[in-house]
């Protein structure tokens, strides 16, 4: 019964979000200056859920640096070419840029999610040299649940007992850093998204998993091996605390961290930075990070001029 409304709400939701993404589209022309290679089959099994974007910047010299992006939407819905203007725009830092997408729930539970993206990692890794790209410079960066699957599957990179506990193979490419906008980092929690969503996310019976220590980010198994982390937040940004407490979690862990907590009202709205290059009432920099990062020692941090509502 509950399964069933948490489909008919996401059905729902879906058609918002393809409306707003023609929308979209339309009002934000593509950047000439950008190539785009479209729904490469990343699992070799030809479903739509396992396609990657490749965005390739024109005149930089190679090889380039690697960003992964993985996209929002609660783990329920969402889809690659949300996130297509950001990814187009930081290929104007000199990235190559793979959008991976993923399977959804309830269709399939967080440990397939990981499962797949770890081989599409491994996959952009494995391809990444003939697109001009270099596999020992790789960075992920996601938004809301996006910025859960970046923060979850480094972790399980540097932590063989979390991997172990959630069947999943870790990562082969070393992640250098993570950029996690609006992250919804707490799945667990005694609020609004704690109260539905464990059972879809996780499975019936989580509490007695072997993954569900894990399950509150600020395990310090979790939190104490990730690499350096620049978060973004904003006021109007209804997960805002997720991300200021995350913060401070990773900095008593002894992680290098940034936040940037933009302070403009209610104008700079969850997983704010995919919006609209057109709608320019606010000219906000936005968080994303590291393109120097791996040439100083500093968790170096650059922001996009990113047109926001």
């Amino acid at each position: 019964m509950f399964e069933k409304m948490v489909r008919t709400q996401t059905a729902k939701q879906e058609r918002t979000l393809e409306e707003w993404l023609r929308r979209h589209d339309s009002e934000n022309p593509f950047p000439a200056d950008v190539s785009l290679t479209k729904n490469i089959d990343y699992l070799g099994d030809g479903k739509a859920c396992h396609r990657m974007d490749l965005y390739r910047p024109a005149n930089c010299a190679q090889p380039l640096p690697v960003l992964i992006n993985i996209h929002g939407g609660g783990f329920l819905l969402g889809k690659k070419e949300v996130n297509r203007l950001f990814c187009a725009q930081m290929c104007g830092f000199g990235f190559l840029v793979c959008c991976l997408e993923y399977p959804l729930v309830p269709d399939v539970d967080i440990f397939q999610v990981f499962q797949d993206l770890t081989v599409g990692i491994n996959h952009v890794a494995s391809v990444a040299a003939q697109y001009g790209g270099d596999p020992e410079r790789l960075y992920l960066c996601g938004d809301s649940a996006g910025a859960y699957l970046c923060t979850y599957l480094a972790a399980m990179q540097n932590n063989l007992s979390m991997a172990q506990a959630a069947h999943v193979a870790q990562i082969k490419p070393q992640i250098k850093a993570l950029g996690l906008i609006s992250g919804m980092f707490y799945t667990c929690k005694h609020d609004k998204i704690g109260f539905f969503l464990p059972d879809s996310v996780y499975g019936r019976g989580w509490r007695k998993h072997a993954f569900f220590p894990y399950t509150n980010p600020e395990n310090p198994v979790l939190a104490g091996c990730l690499p350096p982390c620049f978060l973004v937040t904003a006021k109007g940004d209804f997960l805002r605390h997720y991300s200021r407490s995350f913060a401070k979690v990773l900095q008593k862990n002894g992680i290098e961290t940034r936040l940037l907590d933009v302070d403009a009202g209610k104008k700079l709205p969850h997983a704010f930075p995919p919006c609209s290059r057109k709608r320019r009432r606010h000219r906000m920099p936005i968080g994303t990070w590291l393109h120097s990062f791996c040439r100083i020692p500093d968790l170096c941090i650059f922001c996009i001029e990113k047109d926001v509502v």
